[in-house]
């Protein structure tokens, strides 16, 4: 089998600067957008320049962006990374996450992927789709389409597998302690 991976990520943008933030005690940090609004239109069209210029810099970086949008949060977005081989996307999800700090930060702006940066505001995440593809075929190895869901017998060991194994490896996936006031029981 193939390995293909596609990491998805929420951030948090303020109109603060690293001294700004510090000269603050990292309190009354100004969101670069108010409200909970997620999917905005107004949002994104009010900052479209700014959302053109971070997908076309991301781009020349060869981390291409498949989706960006406002998230539910002040000042929040998502982007979606396109599909790679999986150690591509891997390599590419870590640099995404330091290369929009350093986009942001050019334009005075601090971007954080903090899992929980207040009490008072939504926490943000990430999540990584995963396919396996038939070498021989190039189909895809989870899709049956008699299947329940469309579900391959490989899909459903797949994801049992996966959830047999999640508490073990959540240090991995919420490696420091304020990953975990993100893991709330309705959040």
């Amino acid at each position: 089998f193939d390995v293909n991976l596609a990491f998805e990520y929420e951030f948090f943008l303020f109109d603060e600067t690293p001294h700004s933030m510090r000269e603050k005690n990292y309190r009354d940090l100004r969101p670069l957008t108010p409200g909970n609004f997620g999917y905005s239109i107004l949002r994104q069209s009010v900052q479209s320049e700014l959302f053109h210029a971070f997908t076309t810099y991301c781009e020349s970086l060869d981390i291409p962006i498949e989706g960006i949008h406002c998230e539910t949060g002040p000042g929040v977005w998502e982007a979606a990374l396109r599909v790679d081989e999986a150690l591509a996307a891997a390599d590419k999800a870590v640099l995404f996450k330091t290369f929009t700090k350093v986009f942001f930060e050019k334009r005075d702006k601090v971007a954080t992927f903090m899992a929980k940066w207040s009490v008072d505001q939504s926490g943000q995440s990430g999540h990584v789709h995963q396919s396996l593809v038939d070498r021989k075929s190039g189909d895809s190895a989870f899709y049956d389409a008699a299947g329940r869901g469309g579900m391959s017998a490989l899909m459903a060991h797949y994801v049992a597998g996966q959830r047999a194994y999640l508490k073990p490896f959540l240090s991995l996936v919420a490696p420091t302690i304020n990953s975990y006031a993100r893991l709330v029981k309705g959040t």
